[in-house]
């Protein structure tokens, strides 16, 4: 198999390895930021801390949607004036964050009773959402070039910073304010220093323009995508919303770490022109997340109780029958993200129609069976099977025009 790949494959699978290796470092430092606020600070804290990451995931949905529009306009346009379009999309970024953050605060007291939240937090939450639209530029710019080792560095720093500014909030008593902050601001300094260094060629070419339409598009697509791990920690029921947030917590272990290599295999999709290596480069992709996922889970069916005790304490020994299902669930849901990418590196947009029935059903099935974290759980399966069993359909009908040349 591996004789048989081309060389820009066989970097790319080495890619992969190196992005899961550093990935998984990353992974287990961010597992413990979360942990140590379960574990070191009370069940209140917890639960709040809790529902704003929920809002948190929402607000870094642009973060999302402007690195790949940026990967994407920097693999197909290097023949262009990459420099120009460098600058000209920090600062139009820039600007839009400034207008939505300020909107955002404007609605303080909706959001902070939608969320179950003090609206002293929000202040916090709008900076996040500014650093949302003016930190992914850099990194867009980068995994357009294919600069995997450096996202990777940049990454591995972003959350080390992270960490040590959780353990100072911790230290003081579980301060929300710093523990919201710490999910933006390492990756705002990181992109202040690596912007100006990320250079091209001053030429008179022609210059490349951000496609608002497909930011749009891309942002309802992740933005429905991140729906079934935020909706649920936002509108389940406050009276166990600590116990489903401990599962949530471990369950988002698995989905992380299925999916570090989703933007390295945006990267190379994006840069390969070529159907065929394109098809190849999403099953190699694929593969890897899957066993990723399914090897994790099954410790989780294994070892429990020995995971709860051991991560979120025995304080919350009641989930451990939960979190092995709750991990196959999470692997189903790295498979999606994973193909997601993949369609829309391809534009295949009309895949929102999935996520948006998706959506509406898990948000209908909250509203009728919020009573017992059971209740909630099983919403969340019948949402985790139905997603991955369309997203499956989904995909093999494109691969299938793919191949026939449609």
């Amino acid at each position: 198999m591996i004789k048989k790949l081309s060389s820009k494959e066989l970097l790319f699978v080495k890619n992969l390895f190196l992005t899961t290796i550093l990935g998984g470092i990353i992974g287990i430092i961010n597992y413990f930021f979360n942990i140590f606020i379960a574990r070191y600070t009370d069940s209140q804290v917890f639960s709040i801390f809790s529902s704003a990451l929920g809002v948190i995931y929402l607000l870094q949905i642009p973060a999302i949607a402007i690195q790949a529009v940026i990967t994407k306009g920097i693999a197909q346009n290097k023949n262009k004036d990459l420099n120009h379009y460098k600058w000209n999309s920090f600062l139009i970024f820039s600007g839009m964050g400034i207008i939505f953050s300020i909107l955002f605060f404007l609605f303080k007291n909706t959001v902070a009773d939608i969320a179950s939240i003090p609206t002293e937090t929000i202040l916090f939450l709008a900076i996040t959402f500014l650093f949302a639209f003016m930190s992914p530029v850099a990194k867009g710019l980068l995994l357009g070039l294919e600069k995997i080792v450096t996202v990777n560095i940049v990454l591995l720093l972003e959350t080390i910073l992270k960490f040590a500014i959780g353990i100072v909030a911790i230290r003081m008593g579980g301060a929300l304010p710093l523990l919201i902050l710490a999910n933006s601001v390492p990756a705002i300094l990181t992109t202040v220093v690596i912007l100006p260094l990320i250079k091209f060629e001053k030429r008179d070419f022609e210059r490349v323009k951000i496609n608002y339409i497909e930011l749009v598009l891309i942002t309802l697509s992740i933005l429905l995508l991140t729906a079934p791990f935020t909706v649920d920690l936002i509108l389940v029921n406050p009276a166990f919303r600590p116990e489903y947030a401990a599962i949530s917590l471990l369950g988002k272990l698995v989905y992380f770490a299925s999916i570090t290599t989703g933007a390295v295999m945006f990267a190379r999709l994006t840069n390969e022109s070529e159907a065929k290596n394109q098809r190849r480069s999403l099953m190699i992709s694929l593969i890897l997340s899957l066993s990723i996922g399914l090897f994790i889970s099954t410790l989780f069916f294994i070892f429990n109780g020995y995971v709860v005790d051991l991560t979120v304490g025995s304080q919350y020994g009641m989930i451990s029958k939960y979190i092995g299902v709750f991990g196959l669930c999470m692997t189903g849901f790295a498979f999606v993200y994973m193909a997601a990418n993949f369609f829309i590196s391809k534009g295949f947009f009309k895949y929102l129609y999935i996520l948006f029935i998706t959506t509406v059903l898990q948000i209908l099935l909250f509203i009728i069976r919020n009573d017992s974290l059971d209740m909630v759980i099983q919403n969340q399966i019948f949402v985790y099977i139905f997603l991955s069993f369309a997203t499956l359909i989904y995909l093999i009908i494109k691969l299938r025009d793919i191949k026939n040349g449609r």
